[in-house]
């Protein structure tokens, strides 16, 4: 999947040239300030672009580890051991990773009483549909992992962050900074949650160790990071998969994340498009030139 971007390597030189050794000395006290402050700032203000306005994220607190992967593997294990856990049906087995609780977490649509879990926008289809809105508005709480979102078309993330915004209060939003923003030299774990948040007094005590260990030179280069430059690319790739939709003959839907479309067949399906099948849909992921 290309991911990569020029905008992002840059980036990466910039945070590497910037650091020095009064920095490596006082990373867990001035370091630790830096990140809940300009760092958090900077977090919130560009996911409120991102989603047009929508939303308002200032009472929310960042809380961090050396990978979105490490906070969400420890969140779905503390919780499948209490509450439990739901995953929507066909989503990301990013979640189970490290989960030694198996029993306690369940692939359904209905997360009543659980903690829901799911990508935004899905890796199913590269959408967030109604069905699964419906799944994060009966569950108590919400671990949402901002995957693709930021590649999404201005207007569609806009639309999505509205019908997310009845469960942001209650949800611990962990932001895939590999996937949605190219960050993928190094790993940068990162969470936003509201501060009167239950999980927040919960886990102060593992929410504040790992933070201490966040990744300084990814932090960096996100600060360095032109997100226009980006987007910009985005434009182009997701114009080359429309063009590649109709050069065969399928849908060229212009909502959801450019590298997955997932189609719901209407009477057999092809024999060359078999190995797709994953239920009842065809799943194809699109690999856009390596542009940007």
């Amino acid at each position: 999947m290309p991911v990569g971007y020029r905008a992002c390597a840059a980036a990466y030189v910039e945070a590497a040239r910037s650091i020095d050794a009064h920095d490596l000395t006082h990373h867990y006290t001035e370091g630790l300030a830096w990140l809940r402050g300009p760092f958090a700032d900077r977090l919130r203000a560009v996911l409120a672009d991102l989603s047009g306005g929508v939303w308002d994220l200032r009472d929310f607190e960042i809380v961090a580890a050396g990978s979105d992967t490490d906070l969400m593997t420890h969140l779905v294990e503390a919780v499948a051991a209490a509450e439990g856990v739901a995953i929507y049906p066909g989503g990301w087995y990013g979640f189970l990773v490290g989960g030694t609780r198996d029993d306690g977490i369940a692939w359904t649509e209905d997360a009543t009483g659980r903690m829901a879990c799911l990508c935004i926008p899905s890796v199913r289809n590269g959408h967030l549909t109604e069905p699964m809105a419906a799944f994060l508005e009966r569950a108590d709480t919400c671990l949402l992992n901002l995957n693709l979102y930021p590649t999404l078309p201005p207007g569609e993330r806009a639309e999505i962050a509205r019908r997310l915004t009845p469960v942001l209060d209650r949800a611990v939003l962990s932001i895939s900074f590999s996937r949605g923003f190219g960050m993928t030299a190094s790993q940068l774990g990162v969470a936003l949650v509201r501060r009167d948040h239950p999980f927040m007094a919960r886990f102060e005590r593992q929410w504040g160790w790992s933070t201490y260990f966040f990744n300084a030179l990814a932090a960096r280069a996100f600060m360095a990071l032109d997100i226009q430059r980006l987007q910009a690319v985005d434009d182009e790739r997701r114009a080359w998969v429309k063009a590649e939709l109709e050069r065969l003959g399928l849908p060229a839907v212009d909502t959801g994340s450019y590298y997955v479309r997932s189609f719901r067949p209407e009477g057999p399906v092809p024999e060359a498009l078999a190995p797709l099948v994953r239920g009842d849909l065809v799943r194809l992921c699109f690999k856009p030139p390596q542009i940007g």
